[in-house]
C-alpha cells in the first residue's frame, strides 16, 4: 500500500492504517544485537545467524547503517516534489538516488538492511542466500550496501526473491541475539565511518560504491560516470543523516 503524501505531511502517517510498509509493531520486530537495529523477526533470526558465521575479520568490520525503517523518515526522505513533476521515484536532495514510494520500501517491512564496509559487502553477495539475503534489489538501484531479506515472513518481495528462497539452507531457529562491540551504527544517528581498501587509500561510502563496482560489475565504465555516481552517494548519505537528526 502506497502512503499518500498528505499522509506523509501529518505528525504520525500510521494513524488508521494497518499493514503498511514503516508500521511494524514492536511485536514484530526484534533486535539483530547490533546498537539500536531491529529487523522483522524471521529477518533478525536469519541475519544474525549469518553475522555468527562470517569471518572474524569480516564480522569484526561489519558497520550497520539501516535496517527497519519507519514510515516517517521514508516519508521524509522521499521527494514528493520531483515525484509530482516527473513521476519519477529519487530521495530528496539528490540528483537521482533511488527511494520507494513512502508504504513501499523494504526497510519498512525490517526486511532490508544497509551494511558497509565493501568486505562485508562482498562477503554477503557471495554467501548472503545461504541465510536468505540477496542482493537483487541493491544491484538494480546500484547500492552495494543494500540487501534484502528473502526467507520466511510476511510480506516477502516476490520481485527481488525470486529463485532466492529454494538457496536457504540455514537453519535459523536457533540464533539468539549477541551484542558487540562492532559495527553500533545505528539508523538513526550514524554515517558510514572510513575505511581503508587493499590498495592502502582511505574512501567512504561514495569509496565503497565505486569500489565495489570496480569488483563485482563490467569494468568498462567512464571515468565522469563514476564521478557523477560517487558524488550522488556522499551527497546521499549527508541528505539522509540531517533529516534523521530533525526527526529524532
Amino acid at each position: 500500500m502506497k502512503v499518500s503524501r498528505s499522509a506523509c505531511n501529518s505528525s504520525d502517517p500510521c494513524s488508521g492504517l494497518s499493514d503498511v510498509s514503516g508500521c511494524l509493531s514492536s511485536s514484530q520486530l526484534k533486535s539483530v544485537g547490533i546498537g539500536s537495529n531491529k529487523l522483522l523477526t524471521e529477518a533478525a533470526d536469519a541475519f544474525m545467524k549469518m553475522y555468527a558465521d562470517m569471518p572474524e575479520n569480516i564480522r569484526k568490520s561489519v558497520i550497520l547503517t539501516d535496517s527497519y525503517r519507519p514510515l516517517k523518515i521514508q516519508c521524509n526522505i522521499f521527494d514528493w516534489d520531483y515525484f509530482e513533476k516527473t513521476g519519477k521515484k529519487r530521495k530528496k536532495g539528490t540528483a537521482g538516488t533511488a527511494a520507494a514510494s513512502p508504504g513501499g520500501s523494504n526497510h519498512g517491512w525490517g526486511r532490508a538492511i544497509d551494511i558497509s564496509p565493501e568486505s562485508v559487502q562482498k562477503w554477503i553477495v557471495e554467501n548472503g542466500e545461504k541465510y536468505g539475503w540477496t542482493w537483487n534489489e541493491g544491484r538494480a538501484v546500484k547500492e552495494p550496501w543494500h540487501f534484502t531479506y528473502c526467507g520466511p515472513g510476511p510480506n516477502k518481495n516476490e520481485k527481488w526473491c525470486s529463485g532466492v528462497t529454494n538457496k536457504i539452507t540455514i537453519d535459523v531457529k536457533s540464533s539468539t541475539p549477541t551484542s558487540s562491540s562492532s559495527g553500533t551504527t545505528s539508523t538513526d544517528s550514524s554515517t558510514p565511518t572510513t575505511s581503508s581498501d587493499s590498495k592502502g587509500g582511505s574512501f567512504g561510502i561514495g569509496g565503497q560504491f565505486m569500489g565495489f563496482l570496480d569488483a563485482i560489475l563490467p569494468s568498462k565504465k567512464k571515468e565522469e560516470k563514476k564521478d557523477e555516481e560517487k558524488n550522488q552517494v556522499n551527497e546521499e548519505v549527508d541528505r539522509i543523516h540531517e533529516i534523521m537528526k530533525k526527526i529524532i
